[in-house]
């Protein structure tokens, strides 16, 4: 069995991703393979116009899992962040560019010229490959900046603009929006305690549930250190707040690793207000950030929606 042959059936060997995905992985994988396949392309050419014989993973009926991106692609098809229409139309891209780039290797290296119009096809499906690629990694890196690396959750970077959009589609609508803020309790405990290893993974775990729990019109904000900026559009305050106590009771019960086969349990406290018309986007946050503040004052660990006489 040739050796592209037998690489081709240890990739192939049933192997499952460890965990899911992130945007910067996707954003690195995007940038290896257009620079793997330029350098492909230049071992193609170096192969039809010098004369010598292809590489197996050039010429094999596998070729497109004998490359980096194939055996990420197969590897990781299933993450959710891969398996969108996009990353599929790439797939098939760099199936057929190889397929084509196979058939073609197999002659040019043996045969005096190939017909221009076959090496055109050739780089026609090249070009289309790496233009899908390079278009994928710029929506990627556009949607990596705005995100926290290590919660997932957005970043304060475009959050005031989109308040403002979300309030004034809620003044149009006539349907209510509420802001909400929700802070771990006791965090700076964690972090003296076990280690800030233990705190980062507490902060990922917790924010991984509040994105779960999240409609798709949800947005999550990490507002700084263990404070989080919940937008909830379309709900009333007491909506808002049933939402948030299952939320809350979710949290109460998760046990968090923190190495070494310990697991600990943590607390979160929430502040609510609404982001109506009588009131600016910053007098919004103020206020869920002083239904907080009446949450921790209240014993933690609580929901509190903000009226008047919190202040």
């Amino acid at each position: 069995m040739a050796a592209s042959e037998q690489r081709y059936g240890q990739m192939r060997g049933g192997k499952e991703p460890s965990e899911p995905l992130t945007q910067e992985d996707i954003v690195r994988q995007l940038d290896a393979a257009i620079l793997e396949h330029l350098d492909w392309m230049l071992r193609w050419n170096r192969s039809a116009v010098c004369k010598v014989q292809p590489a197996g993973d050039i010429t094999s009926e596998h070729a497109h899992f004998l490359c980096g991106f194939g055996n990420w692609y197969d590897l990781h098809q299933h993450d959710p962040l891969v398996a969108q229409p996009a990353f599929e139309a790439l797939a098939l891209a760099h199936r057929d560019l190889h397929r084509n780039a196979a058939w073609l290797a197999a002659r040019a290296w043996k045969d005096a010229k190939i017909p221009v119009e076959e090496y055109d096809v050739l780089v026609e499906k090249v070009t289309r490959f790496t233009d899908l690629a390079r278009k994928l990694l710029k929506a990627f890196q556009k949607v990596a900046s705005d995100l926290d690396p290590l919660t997932g959750a957005h970043t304060r970077q475009t959050m005031t603009k989109e308040l403002m959009r979300e309030r004034e589609r809620s003044l149009r609508s006539g349907k209510p929006c509420m802001v909400a803020m929700g802070d771990l309790d006791h965090f700076k405990k964690v972090n003296d305690t076990y280690g800030h290893q233990a705190g980062d993974m507490v902060l990922r775990l917790v924010a991984a549930a509040f994105l779960e729990a999240l409609r798709p019109y949800d947005r999550l904000y990490r507002y700084g250190g263990e404070e989080f900026l919940f937008c909830l559009p379309d709900v009333s305050a007491e909506e808002a707040k049933q939402a948030l106590e299952r939320l809350r009771r979710r949290i109460e019960e998760m046990q968090v690793p923190i190495g070494g086969g310990r697991t600990i349990h943590v607390t979160c406290s929430f502040g609510i207000a609404a982001l109506s018309g009588d009131s600016s986007v910053k007098t919004a946050t103020q206020r869920a950030d002083a239904a907080l503040y009446a949450a921790k004052e209240a014993g933690r660990n609580r929901v509190i929606a903000w009226t008047p006489d919190i202040g």
